[in-house]
């Protein structure tokens, strides 16, 4: 595979002008006022940051890096890096040097300071781990503008857009990716101004270049106990054998034959689906878009250092009626958003179960979008026909939930949805398994839509198939596509839209509510802002942080005081601190806790 083409830190030295401070700051000035003649001292690659600064409104003023959430020390880059990093803070000790380890958006990971003096001054500017110093948040700086364009910068003293970071010099190396040469994450040593840029660069370079190394030893060793695993379980397995991790995937003669490559892809969907949720082993019920059911057995493969990929057994069942062929539905079913691929196939799936009238079971998390996406299909496949939803009933209402539910079915070409069955009683669940076997329904199909895959066990064997619809977090690609669908639903036009930096802030979020809880989002941004763009300062309460955790009622209730506090005082942690009765250590200390941007 070609590799995207590096540019040497080293021959950046020669791009390193002797322009003085003095002279920057003034071309600085004219720049931020608009009258910048041109300027041939000035450096073409700041100059073209400054101009990607002004384009994202960067604060010049002051920093305002938002705080994204507690870095994940277990990649491979961040493994990879440690020791490196060990040695280089060892090598550097005394000297007035930060050395900081980013992911490819600017997330700080790891940060050296060689003083304590220069920790102290990092951190008065936020450059510490959690935070994110892209270029669309700081402005021109070492990291940002390394991801920006990929290639190593230094940025010394006023050539930093922000003036808050003109007391500093940063070289910022990026670092790649050993076999799809991407760029992974940044490698940025910095100092005080006025450091020679020859000297941090060469280091920043070789730094990176360690960590490209131990990054290619690491994947090399990952794909091994990969390979080992994978033969090991084809040796004792005849069947189709898939195995994968980020950078490989093998596929076995047996499932070249028997699966089409589309369905091989849905299979890596599905797979990595597994992988991302658990890395144990687990075994996979799947239905794929040609009815047949595909049973996934996973086997993780690891090293010593961690995870090195999945090895998945899998073993095919043709479908008990019908064609085995492939049956996509005849166009895009309307009212529906997003294309990802976990979306797209739970899709295609639902639309195979309506082509041949198989009742099916749609399973997923409260509000990621059952209900719409069963609408949708019906509605596609049987215009016109009843689409008919029940719920489960109240307690000592079941007698009379049992004769509507007949009358439900009664009901010639309709769809029935039964929803919330889990809320049955073992003996409730089992008069419905009756009432529905019982004969011959005019309906033309019976849905039932399912939380967790234990739901409803007494009523599953009635419905073989099984849809699944992936949570939002699994599929977060196509959140620009459903707040655009959702803002129109909610206003009726197209005079609301999300700025960039909002749709960033809430593709960082875990949405533990899904769809529905993005809806609700949305709903009570639009009472404040009915019209215009969306910026993050617009977003609810909620949403203004990012953590691993959901919080608690009371958690929850502080942190959106402290949201609302920063609002009304300007942004000023102080002055917010003194409106809520809180110190000002605690609000700093809250403000982390609660990731709050």
């Amino acid at each position: 595979m070609a590799k995207a083409p590096r540019t040497s830190g080293l021959s950046l030295i020669s791009e390193v002008s002797m322009t003085t401070d003095v002279e920057v700051g003034h071309a600085r000035d004219s720049f931020l006022s608009g009258s910048l003649t041109p300027a041939p001292r000035i450096r073409p690659s700041i100059l073209a940051s400054w101009e990607r600064s002004r384009e994202n409104n960067v604060d010049v003023d002051r920093i305002l890096a938002p705080f994204i959430r507690d870095p994940d020390l277990e990649t491979p880059l961040a493994r990879s890096a440690a020791p490196i990093l060990d040695l280089l803070h060892e090598q550097l000790s005394g000297e007035a040097v930060g050395t900081i380890l980013t992911d490819h958006t600017g997330l700080v990971l790891d940060r050296r300071c060689s003083t304590h003096q220069i920790g102290k001054a990092l951190d008065s500017v936020q450059l510490a781990p959690g935070f994110s110093y892209a270029e669309q948040f700081v402005g021109t700086n070492g990291i940002g503008t390394a991801i920006s364009s990929r290639s190593p910068s230094f940025i010394d003293g006023r050539e930093h857009y922000s003036g808050e970071l003109g007391q500093f010099a940063c070289a910022g190396t990026p670092i790649r990716h050993p076999i799809r040469g991407k760029v992974i994450g940044v490698l940025d040593i910095t100092t005080w101004s006025q450091t020679p840029g020859p000297m941090l660069l060469a280091l920043a370079s070789s730094t990176a270049r360690q960590i490209e190394a131990e990054l290619r030893a690491q994947t090399g060793r990952r794909e091994l106990a990969l390979v080992h695993e994978y033969m090991t379980i084809c040796q004792r397995f005849s069947g189709p054998v898939l195995a994968l991790n980020n950078d490989v995937v093998m596929l076995n003669d047996a499932l070249r034959q028997l699966v089409d490559p589309a369905e091989q892809q849905t299979l890596i969907g599905y797979a990595v689906d597994t992988m991302r949720a658990d890395n144990r082993h687990a075994l996979r019920t799947v239905e794929l878009p040609s009815g047949r059911t595909a049973h996934l057995r996973y086997s993780p493969a690891s090293t010593g250092s961690g995870l090195a990929g999945g090895v998945f057994r899998i073993r095919l069942e043709q479908p008990s009626e019908g064609p085995v062929g492939g049956v996509s539905p005849r166009r895009r079913p309307a009212g529906l958003a997003g294309s990802g691929p976990a979306w797209t196939r739970s899709i295609q799936q639902a639309s195979a179960c309506f082509a041949t009238g198989d009742w099916f079971a749609v399973e997923g998390e409260a509000g990621s979008g059952k209900l719409a996406l069963l609408r949708a299909v019906h509605q596609q496949h049987e215009p016109g026909r009843h689409f008919r939803v029940t719920r489960a009933p109240a307690a000592g209402e079941f007698d009379g939930w049992l004769d509507t539910l007949t009358e439900d079915l009664t009901t010639p070409g309709a769809t029935v949805v039964l929803r919330h069955i889990e809320r049955l009683t073992s003996q409730q669940a089992s008069a419905t398994a009756d009432l529905l076997t019982d004969r011959t329904w005019d309906a033309a199909r019976v849905v039932v839509a399912l939380r967790t895959p234990d739901a409803g066990a007494p009523l599953r064997s009635i419905f073989p198939r099984t849809v699944e619809v992936p949570a939002l977090r699994h599929h977060i690609d196509d959140l620009p596509d459903l707040v655009h669908h959702l803002l129109r639903q909610l206003t009726k036009d197209d005079q609301l839209r999300c700025s960039p930096q909002a749709l960033a802030q809430l593709a960082r979020l875990d949405w533990p509510g899904n769809v529905s809880q993005l809806r609700g989002v949305l709903a009570t941004t639009i009472k404040h802002r009915p019209k215009g763009v969306v910026d993050v300062a617009d977003l609810p309460a909620e949403c203004r942080s990012a953590g691993h955790r959901r919080l608690r009622p009371i958690e929850a209730l502080e942190r959106d005081a402290i949201v609302n506090a920063l609002r009304d005082n300007h942004e000023n942690p102080t002055k917010a601190a003194k409106a809520i009765g809180m110190s000002r250590a605690t609000i700093y200390r809250k403000i982390r806790q609660y990731g709050i941007v």
